[in-house]
């Protein structure tokens, strides 16, 4: 699949999703990934495409047949931000949702990069602005209640329930969030980070993978079990000489992260919970980590020979196993492993074929259940994506009643 390089895309929901303008006329397009243990071979994939207001970010939640697009715009006063709530299948406003549209001002500044993500009746839209100011907006789509946060970074543990990167101080933790009534946040427990990581940038990869179990087979490639999703934390700690960033990545079960309602429990040292974590280093060569259920995947692009050769790229996995054995496969990166981990990684690598990446290296990756999905990067007015689908057909069937084709608007 080639896109146009002045094309939006991205992966939410099994779906890449395009954001095209011709004419001043905004489509987004909506293309199904292929699954072999569903049954859904790339000719019964749907494809939709709707004509749409002007809008740059798109977020999709299967489950609940939403999509949530934004749009910016300059307003007298400020920055404004408007979001829409459509069907998934027909593009109309979401019937459950409050209103087809929400807008608010995010104040005089420019934003650089938007991203969002859903989780159950809630969701955040994340902004970082010109010189580098991170604000956070979390929604009830369902009621419209809202609330800022100002906190590094923040990632959705479930609809009422946020883990938090913020600093206190000086010091940098994790911290527990009850969002039950975003009105009135609580902070339920806080969790220290390391010292040595106080002038650290630091930050979530995603987990891609849905929070809630939504009957998934187990054949899935990477297989979506609420109760093995893992968190990752990137760590990029800078040199004290000039030199390249030092890289880390926290790794810990999801399931670590709950309320207590021991006083003498809310705030949790480094020393303590450290027994349950894992640290591995990376080096500034490597795109990703990028997590989906309890699995990283990243990439690495080795340096080129000549400017005609091919690339040479290689795709990395780190499983985290619930039952390993004797046989799991670990490099000397971990720096790290503490030992009340329950968490035992099991990695393995492979050299991409030339000819799976059209001999371009990879720019950036995306996973689901069943896929990996390389962006790769830009030749020719031309960007080229490559969907790699694991599994075996199970059967075939008929195409769906949504493929067909048209634009809706």
């Amino acid at each position: 699949m080639l896109l146009s390089p002045q094309t939006r895309s991205g992966i939410s929901a099994g779906f890449l999703h395009q954001i095209r303008v011709h004419g001043g006329q905004y489509t987004l397009d909506l293309a199904e990934l292929p699954s072999c243990r569903t049954s859904r071979s790339p000719a019964l994939t749907r494809h939709l495409k709707f004509r749409t207001p002007d809008i740059e970010n798109v977020v999709l939640d299967r489950s609940q047949s939403l999509v949530v697009s934004s749009h910016v715009l300059s307003l007298q006063n400020g920055v404004g931000v408007v979001l829409y709530f459509r069907d998934l299948w027909t593009f109309e406003k979401h019937p459950k949702a409050f209103g087809g549209t929400y807008d608010f001002n995010v104040g005089p500044v420019p934003i650089s990069s938007i991203s969002m993500a859903i989780a159950g009746h809630k969701m955040s839209i994340s902004f970082e602005f010109v010189g580098g100011k991170i604000m956070h907006l979390v929604l009830n789509w369902r009621t419209f209640q809202a609330g800022w946060l100002e906190d590094s970074d923040i990632q959705f543990i479930n609809e009422n329930r946020l883990l938090v990167v913020r600093r206190s101080r000086g010091i940098p933790y994790l911290s527990l969030y009850n969002i039950s009534d975003i009105g009135a946040v609580v902070i339920e427990r806080d969790y220290e980070l390391p010292e040595a990581w106080v002038r650290s940038t630091i930050g979530f990869s995603p987990n891609t993978s849905p929070l809630v179990d939504q009957l998934s087979q187990s054949e899935a490639m990477f297989y979506p079990d609420p109760s093995k999703r893992i968190i990752v934390v990137v760590v990029k700690t800078p040199s004290p000489n000039g030199g390249p960033s030092a890289r880390n990545w926290l790794i810990v079960n999801e399931s670590f992260f709950r309320p207590t309602s021991r006083k003498d429990r809310l705030r949790v040292s480094w020393q303590e919970w450290s027994q349950a974590c894992l640290i591995r280093d990376a080096h500034s060569a490597i795109r990703g980590p990028y997590v989906n259920g309890s699995r990283i995947v990243f990439a690495e692009n080795a340096p080129r020979s000549s400017s005609r050769a091919p690339a040479a790229s290689r795709l990395n996995v780190i499983e985290f196993a619930p039952f390993p054995d004797s046989s799991c496969n670990q490099t000397r990166a971990w720096s790290m492993i503490g030992p009340r981990c329950v968490l035992v990684p099991n990695e393995c690598s492979r050299d991409v074929p030339p000819k799976t990446v059209d001999g371009r290296q990879i720019e950036d990756v995306r996973l689901t259940e069943d896929n990996i999905v390389l962006f790769l990067d830009n030749h020719d007015d031309s960007k080229p994506v490559n969907i790699l689908t694991f599994g075996v057909p199970l059967s075939s069937g008929r195409p769906h009643p949504h493929h067909d084709g048209r634009i809706r608007h």
